[in-house]
């Protein structure tokens, strides 16, 4: 009995499929054999996210970066692989224009002691000679912000050089940064300790006779002038208080010691009194019926 053509093509289409079959099976198990031997496949787990860091406002070239100025971001570190740190960029200086929100990048920032390169942009750094007297008791410390009065001396201070008029005393700046007290700059560390031992005690470090100050053109003109012909005092704000206060101008109570009193009238004497001269008279001698004139009443006898 002879098979169509149709009935061998069927045959040859079911042996064809029957053999794809049979090799996909054996693949399987070859498969599963290799897997049993190795193990069970440890559960795939995806990157933990970074916490990397962005501006909480926009930072300028020269700004000494604090933990107030940056926030953190929880980022890629495969998609962001520039992204610094919060430990990497506190302290340090920007040296370049970082953008509100923006991530900062590593080579945004930079750990330079020099005090030229933390100046922010469009400030100048002005020094002052300070006492403990006139930096709070030597507790101010690079970084901080601070009020600047003036007292120019009258005719009344107690000491010093003095002018004319009564004592007065001004506000003259708000809101000041500290740059650098004596040679410790911002943004750097002072050695704790004279051989740098970790918790060494040693004695505190002798008190700044410089505070530099971060000024504007305009307020370096004002302060040349207040320290040349008065006294400086700092007084120093919290760090969250940035209110600008309006302060006015004190001045010492009592007498103007230098006014001009006008004299006392001049009365003019009285003019002496004419002395009345008593009129003249004469003496005579009556002796019987002769009269003898012996004074006359004048100086001549």
């Amino acid at each position: 009995m002879r098979l169509g053509s149709k009935a061998k093509l069927t045959i040859a289409v079911g042996l064809t499929a029957a053999a794809a079959f049979l090799a996909l099976g054996v693949r399987e198990l070859r498969n599963s054999s290799a897997a049993a031997a190795q193990g069970p496949a440890a559960p795939i787990r995806a990157a933990a996210p970074v916490l990397m860091v962005q501006a909480a406002r926009p930072i300028r070239t020269g700004e000494t970066i604090t933990a107030a100025m940056i926030r953190n971001a929880a980022g890629d570190p495969a998609r962001y692989p520039y992204a610094a740190t919060s430990t990497e960029v506190v302290g340090k200086v920007a040296t370049r224009d970082i953008g509100l929100h923006a991530l900062i990048a590593r080579d945004a920032v930079g750990m330079e002691s020099k005090l030229a390169t933390r100046v922010p942009m469009g400030m100048r750094a002005v020094s002052i000679d300070t006492t403990a007297e006139i930096a709070v008791a030597g507790l101010i410390r690079p970084g901080d912000r601070v009020d600047v009065q003036v007292v120019y001396p009258g005719a009344d201070a107690i000491s010093g050089a003095r002018g004319s008029g009564r004592s007065r005393a001004q506000a003259l700046l708000q809101m000041v940064q500290i740059l650098a007290v004596g040679e410790v700059v911002v943004g750097t560390q002072q050695s704790s300790g004279a051989d740098g031992a970790e918790g060494a005690l040693s004695s505190p470090p002798p008190p700044a006779r410089t505070v530099t100050l971060a000024l504007t053109p305009e307020q370096v003109s004002l302060l040349s002038l207040a320290k040349n012909t008065g006294a400086l005092t700092l007084s120093l704000r919290n760090p969250a208080d940035s209110a600008q206060v309006a302060v006015a101008v004190a001045a010492s109570r009592g007498p103007d010691p230098t006014a001009v009193q006008a004299p006392p009238p001049i009365v003019a004497a009285p003019a002496p009194r004419a002395t009345a001269r008593p009129a003249p008279h004469a003496i005579e001698l009556v002796m019987g019926n002769r009269r003898e004139t012996i004074y006359s009443g004048s100086a001549a006898k």
